[in-house]
């Protein structure tokens, strides 16, 4: 309800000093501001701040784009490879929800298929057990 508040400028952010200070206030000024009245909102901000910036989940993207338009398959326009690497990463992710992600056929989805020593590896693996 707070965060609809805030977006819709509504309640304690439809004061004319909240647009002023919106544009006039430093962030931290702000919060010390308004923090105190909207605990709520100060928590998910807290949340949302407190995730580290990473850049992996765009290189995994290029990874998985490196894995579809290789070599052998450099005849793909590069709508139809966005669209691969789309489905590809969709269908990795809803994997992970299966109950036989780590047991079932996707135990090996996040390998790297061009690798052949990773396959070697998991065969001595099993083969030590």
């Amino acid at each position: 309800q707070t965060i609809c508040g805030l977006h819709m400028h509504k309640e304690l952010f439809s004061t004319t000093a909240a647009f002023v200070d919106a544009v006039t206030m430093g962030a931290i000024e702000r919060w010390a501001t308004y923090g105190l009245e909207t605990p709520e909102l100060a928590e998910v901000a807290r949340k949302i701040l407190a995730q580290p910036i990473t850049t992996s989940s765009a290189e995994r993207n290029w990874s998985t784009y490196s894995f579809i338009h290789n070599v052998k398959r450099n005849r793909l326009n590069s709508s139809r490879a966005d669209k691969l690497v789309f489905i590809h990463s969709n269908i990795r992710l809803l994997s992970r929800f299966q109950d036989n992600y780590k047991e079932g056929p996707y135990k090996k989805w996040d390998v790297d298929p061009e690798n052949s020593m990773i396959d070697d590896f998991h065969v001595r693996l099993e083969e030590m057990r």
